[in-house]
Formats: C-alpha cells, structure tokens, sequence
C-alpha cells in the first residue's frame, strides 16, 4: 500500500512538474507572440506615417496657395485684409496671374462686383493713383448732366462747339457729390486751366460742356482729353479774370432754361405718374421680407 501511495505521489508531482512547463512555455511563447505583434504594429505605423508624410509632400508639390474673398465686395470697393482669406488649390487649376501675397491685394478696388470665395487674380484689381499735390475739389454748375446721373458715377465732361465739333475736356472724374444740377470733382492744375479756357470758349462760341457717364468705369480706359486749350483765350483770362465767373455765370443760366424748358413739357399727369411710381418703390423697399436669414458655407 505505502508503495502504491508513493508512486501516486510520484505521478501527481510529474504531472504538476509537467503542467508547470507547459505553463511556462505558453506564456513564453505568448510573450513572444505579443513583442512580436506589437513590433509588426510599430513597423506598420512608421510605414503609414511614411506614406502619409509622402503624400502630404506630393500634395503640397501639386497644390499652390492663394487668396479669396471672405465676403462679397462690389465694383470700385476697396478690399481690406479682413475681406479675404487664404486657400488651397492644385496647382494645374489656377490662373498664372493668381496672386500669392495679400500685401498685394489689401488696399486695392475691385474692377467688377466679386462674390466670395473668388480666387483674387491681379486682372480684378486696380490701385487708386497717388494724390497730386495739385489736386483742387471744383464745383461746376454749368455743365449739363445726364438725367440719371448719381454720386460717385464717373464721368467725362466734353465741350460741343455749333460747329459740331466735339472734344472731350476733362477726363474719368468721379462725381465726388451731386447737389441738384452742381457736381464736385477733383481737377489738377492742368485741368484747372484747360476747363477756365473751355468756358470762355463755350461763352464767346454758344459751346455746350456737357458730362457722359461710363458704363463700367472700373473695366472702360480713361479716355484722352482732346480739348486744345486757347492761347488767346488764356491770355485773356489773364487780363480779365472775371470773365471765368461771367461765363460761368451765362452756362449755369443756359443750363437753367433748357431744364426748364425741359419740366414745362411735362404734364399733370405725367408728374402724378411718376410720383406714384416713386410712392411704389419706397413702399416695396421698405417692406420686410420674411425670407431674410443668414447662410454659412462650409
């Protein structure tokens, strides 16, 4: 019996001692299995960061920043650096003349009414040119104006000879105020002189100075004045230079009699129509609509 327990004692600790290396050859193997996980999943991040940074490099290599609106600007507005942001684009999709730096475009007027999110190229700007020291503001309340002239329309003021004779006088001046038929514009000391002379021309000769507006101003070329100014007329300007105010004086009058002779062909019921067309529009302008709401563009 003793003999029979000791052999059973025997298996039982050949069996545990069995057991116990099994058991400590798993969790090696285990062990190994999860180093060996862990390594395969660290070389396959580096390979994925690899590939990621080689295409984040590809992508920069084909794509070009720029710099777009933030905001709709309208023709002649000038754009702040708070209306644009910059943006990127590949690079086979962007004009040659895309601007690359906002120190370009910041300070500058849009030629044309730009919506947002328009990539900014030099050929929708221009820049104010620099004030001459000469610059004057000059009232004019002798030319005859376009019946749907407005403040800040740009204009060329021209000089109409009985002759038939045409010359432009003053050249893309913007009309900076508008008071019934006075404008005010910006003339330097050229123009100052050459605009004396066309009046005492339009005095002696029955001329007619008279404004057109520009359709786009901001796209249309300032035109060339044409207008030779007169050596004697300048002379005399010299020798008597009340004869400015004079004419002035007699085009402001011949101005006056052609706008009324112009309101006295106008009926009663030609001015209750308009007035009831002007009350429409004001009321339609007024009115609120109940569509109004505010949109953001991812």
């Amino acid at each position: 019996m003793s003999r029979l327990r000791q052999r059973t004692k025997q298996l039982i600790f050949s069996g545990i001692a069995g057991a116990g290396i099994v058991g400590i050859l798993f969790v090696g193997y285990a062990l190994h299995q999860v180093k060996h996980v862990h390594q395969v999943k660290a070389s396959l991040v580096r390979d994925y960061e690899t590939q990621i940074m080689q295409l984040k490099e590809e992508k920069e290599r084909q794509s070009i920043t720029g710099w777009a609106l933030a905001r709709d600007i309208s023709a002649g507005q000038p754009i702040h650096v708070e209306d644009i942001k910059s943006i990127e684009l590949p690079i086979d999709s962007v004009p040659a003349n895309f601007i690359t730096s906002k120190d370009e475009i910041t300070g500058k007027n849009a030629k044309i009414a730009l919506s947002s999110r328009t990539l900014l190229t030099s050929g929708l700007l221009y820049s104010d040119e620099p004030t001459p020291h000469d610059l004057r503001w000059r009232e004019m309340g002798f030319v005859q104006l376009p019946a749907a002239l407005l403040k800040n329309d740009i204009v060329d003021v021209r000089i109409q000879f009985p002759t038939g004779q045409d010359y432009i006088l003053l050249s893309k001046k913007k009309v900076e105020q508008l008071n019934g038929e006075t404008i005010t514009v910006t003339l330097d000391e050229v123009e100052i002189l050459s605009l004396s002379s066309a009046i005492v021309d339009a005095y002696f000769h029955k001329a007619t100075i008279y404004a057109l507006a520009y359709v786009e101003p901001q796209l249309q070329a300032k035109a060339i004045p044409t207008y030779p100014a007169n050596e004697a007329v300048l002379q005399l300007i010299k020798k008597d230079p009340n004869i400015i105010s004079k004419a002035e004086y007699a085009l402001s009058h011949a101005a006056r009699r052609i706008l009324e002779s112009d309101l006295s062909g106008v009926t009663p019921q030609n001015a209750a129509e308009f007035a009831g067309r002007q009350a429409e529009r004001t009321a339609v302008s007024a009115k609120p609509t109940s569509g109004d709401s505010f949109e953001i563009n991812p």
